[in-house]
């Protein structure tokens, strides 16, 4: 009888492997120098808005995974594949089925942090390696229980206080000057930005639902469900006023390689739009009512474990500072844009996170090519001196401040929380930024009530740091 369904050929293959294990069958390059074709190839025969593939895979890979759970002895299964397919091996050891001694999930976890980490495995090869580390958890981040339930712990990177020196007088945007220099109490920043298996603690806490977490008026209301559909409306009239006012912008920018073809295409017809057929579309688009998760909280391109939370507006991303800083009995707070500079450019004030010169291969944003997040880690050139990771690209994250005009004080109205009128700062640039919005010193702002795929946060602790 010949099975011609693709699930059941899997299967049945699946028995066979399960009693026979084969592992040169998944073997798989994971090196640069190894992986063909390689990046730049790959990269050079995709369309301008296509986002990077996965890298080569051998076809067994779903047959491998169902057999691990038929496997005799399950130890052997995986051990055999580490050599060959390490991020196979992790997604098998992930499975429900799969029952393995907590030395040998440990050594995965382990293998996979250090190939997400590897300058010389091609991004294609980091990138499979973070997800099934998302998938087996990662232990980076310490696992706990608290008063309102289980929570991550984020690891974090200590910033010396003393005196920085913020803002540019390149001349590339007028909202960055002038150079001027602040005094900093010491503070403790997130290694990386939130990501979802974090923020999953807090929906699955009802943290939507239990008003307490929601600081001032205007975020009970959102968390109420009243006015949600008002942020992202405002934020999309903002953007099409600004297209209106610049007709060639989006032809410049597709010309300048800032911009892909197809969103040259969209802002275009946004531009063209009339105004009753603009509003309806945002009427259509967007609704008011109850939110109970982030936005794209479903969307694959988005919700990987080990990707940075994006689809939080300012509200949102406050309530979870609020709620872990009463999970640990620590002050977990967003970082002031001031804060965050430092955080990113320290004493030497470089324009990017590891230096002066940009460098694609280093971060996640329009000329990288990505075209989506990626998860947490796997772009171990561009760390700053101290360790953190992603803070240029990946995702823009909000910070306390108000958008106001430079020079920074830590005044009440700059860092007032209860204006609710009052737009945020956004820092560090993201995967659909070009190289110049990705600079330290870039600042922008969004509406408090806004969710966007390319926004997310980092936070800070300024009390002693729980012992991991």
């Amino acid at each position: 009888m010949l099975y011609v369904h693709q699930l059941l050929q899997e299967y049945f293959a699946a028995r066979v492997v399960a009693a026979e294990a084969q592992p040169a069958l998944a073997a798989s390059a994971w090196r640069a120098d190894e992986i063909v074709p390689r990046l730049a190839e790959t990269l050079a025969t995709r369309a301008d808005s296509d986002p990077l593939p996965e890298a080569p895979a051998t076809g067994w890979e779903e047959t491998f995974v169902l057999a691990s759970a038929m496997a005799a002895d399950p130890e052997k299964f995986v051990t055999d594949l580490i050599a060959v397919n390490l991020p196979l091996a992790g997604r098998c050891a992930a499975q429900p089925e799969v029952r393995l001694l907590p030395s040998l999930r440990e050594r995965l976890q382990k293998a996979l942090v250090e190939r997400s980490r590897d300058p010389a495995a091609d991004l294609r090869a980091r990138i499979a390696a973070a997800r099934a580390l998302g998938q087996l958890g990662d232990p980076r981040f310490a696992r706990r229980r608290g008063p309102f339930g289980d929570y991550l712990l984020p690891p974090v990177v200590e910033i010396a206080g003393g005196d920085y020196r913020i803002g540019s007088d390149e001349g590339l945007y007028q909202d960055e000057a002038p150079v001027h220099e602040l005094k900093l109490a010491p503070f403790a920043v997130g290694r990386f930005p939130v990501t979802n298996a974090e923020r999953q603690r807090f929906v699955a806490a009802g943290g939507y639902a239990d008003e307490r977490w929601w600081q001032g008026e205007a975020a009970k209301r959102w968390q109420r469900g009243e006015g949600t559909d008002k942020g992202p409306k405002e934020q999309w009239r903002q953007n099409r006023r600004f297209v209106c006012a610049n007709p060639g912008l989006a032809a410049t920018q597709l010309r300048e390689g800032r911009i892909s073809s197809r969103q040259a295409e969209f802002w275009e017809e946004i531009r063209r739009m009339s105004e009753d057929d603009f509003e309806q579309k945002l009427r259509t688009r967007y609704a008011g009512g109850r939110r109970s998760e982030p936005a794209l909280w479903n969307d694959p391109a988005f919700n990987d474990a080990t990707q940075p939370v994006v689809g939080v507006c300012w509200y949102e991303v406050r309530a979870y500072c609020a709620w872990l800083s009463a999970q640990t009995g620590q002050d977990w707070r967003l970082p002031s844009e001031a804060e965050w500079e430092a955080a990113a450019r320290g004493r030497a004030g470089h324009r990017y996170a590891w230096g002066d010169e940009f460098d694609a291969a280093r971060c996640n944003v329009f000329e990288t090519h990505v075209r989506r997040t990626t998860p947490v880690g796997v772009f171990p050139g561009g760390d700053t001196p101290e360790g953190l990771s992603e803070i240029t690209g990946n995702v823009w994250e909000w910070t306390s401040s108000a958008y106001e005009t430079y020079a920074y004080r830590a005044d009440r109205r700059r860092e007032d929380t209860d204006r609710a009128d009052a737009r945020r700062v956004v820092r560090g640039g993201s995967w659909n930024s070009y190289r110049v919005v990705a600079r330290g010193a870039c600042r922008d702002g969004g509406d408090p009530g806004a969710r966007s795929d390319d926004v997310g946060l980092r936070l800070v602790c300024v009390s002693p740091i729980l012992k991991r």
